[in-house]
């Protein structure tokens, strides 16, 4: 996401601390409060009192704030993506197509794949794929690319990583409606049952996951910049340790339950079951998902608020 004039005058004036409340940086860390006669002394030496105050940013801003600023990010990226370009999100749309076409003639006519109604259940990985993707690699750089955000206001850190998965989120459902126009053309393809209702929830199991990696990928990156290098060649590695464009079920064992213990494996699995067979996951299917998403949550929090001080030196 690129900073733009817009957004950075909001957040300043939306989080100027107030007299009362000056932040203190320093060498020697980060404090906040006045600053007393006392202080004023040390200020001037370099060394400025040291303020016992809560931790920054959760007392700066109220709940609904948060989700303010988190709604003013994913806009500003969403819209920053496809500023001066004719069409626009038409290429998000076109993207997923012409993927689609080139590896379902492939596939159907060179390797003579078996699965039914294999164009549909190819865009669905791929829709999920490209979500994925494309949230990881630009989450991973977030801190550097919105340095003078970061520099210049004071708010809730984590929310510049999240607001790019779910600004990409909103690309993703912009583009499922290619998914729907294809309901006409393959209707035998879909299944309209209550597994449905499912649907939303292995979403959020979605998010949880890419905001668990990207809160510790996108600070570690501030750190050492090589890890958006190592996000990137991770995630062609995963390309082909995921069922993008084959099923799961041609995997011989043991390499099948090594796959199955790819949360996105699971989350694109389960997603295929309830649109095209109107079936639920199994009870490993959903531990497959649920157990590897929370590791990543809880490791991902803990890297973060670990090295979460370090971003105003590296920055």
């Amino acid at each position: 996401m690129n900073s733009t004039p817009q957004a950075v005058p909001f957040l300043e004036r939306r989080f100027r601390p107030l007299p009362e409340d000056f932040t203190h940086r320093t060498s020697r860390g980060v404090s906040h409060g006045p600053l007393s006669r006392e202080g004023a002394s040390d200020a001037i030496q370099g060394h400025p009192e040291p303020i016992s105050a809560p931790d920054e940013p959760a007392a700066l801003v109220s709940r609904q704030s948060l989700f303010q600023v988190l709604w003013v990010l994913v806009r500003t990226e969403f819209r920053a993506r496809y500023r001066a370009q004719a069409l626009g999100i038409v290429w998000s749309l076109l993207n997923p197509l012409v993927m689609m076409g080139m590896i379902s003639v492939i596939f159907t006519q060179l390797f003579r794949q078996t699965e039914q109604y294999f164009p549909i259940f190819l865009l669905i990985g791929l829709l999920v794929w490209q979500w994925f993707s494309t949230s990881l690699n630009s989450a991973t750089s977030v801190f550097v690319s919105n340095a003078d955000i970061i520099k210049r206001t004071v708010f809730a850190r984590p929310l510049l990583p999240l607001a790019s998965v779910l600004s990409h989120g909103v690309n993703f459902l912009i583009e499922c409606v290619v998914l729907l126009a294809f309901v006409p053309i393959f209707p035998g393809a879909f299944r309209l049952s209550p597994a449905l209702l499912l649907v939303p929830v292995f979403l959020l199991i979605a998010v949880a996951l890419m905001s668990g990696i990207v809160l510790a990928t996108s600070v570690l990156n501030v750190v050492y910049r090589d890890v958006a290098y190592l996000v990137s060649t991770a995630l062609l590695l995963l390309y082909w340790a995921t069922p993008v464009f084959y099923p799961i079920e041609v995997i011989p064992f043991p390499f099948r339950t090594i796959l199955q213990c790819n949360p996105l494996a699971g989350i694109m699995t389960a997603l295929r079951l309830a649109l095209m067979r109107g079936e639920v996951p199994t009870l490993l299917g959903w531990m497959g998902m649920l157990l590897p998403t929370g590791v990543a949550v809880l490791l991902g929090f803990w890297v973060f608020r670990h090295y979460e001080t370090m971003v105003l030196d590296y920055v």
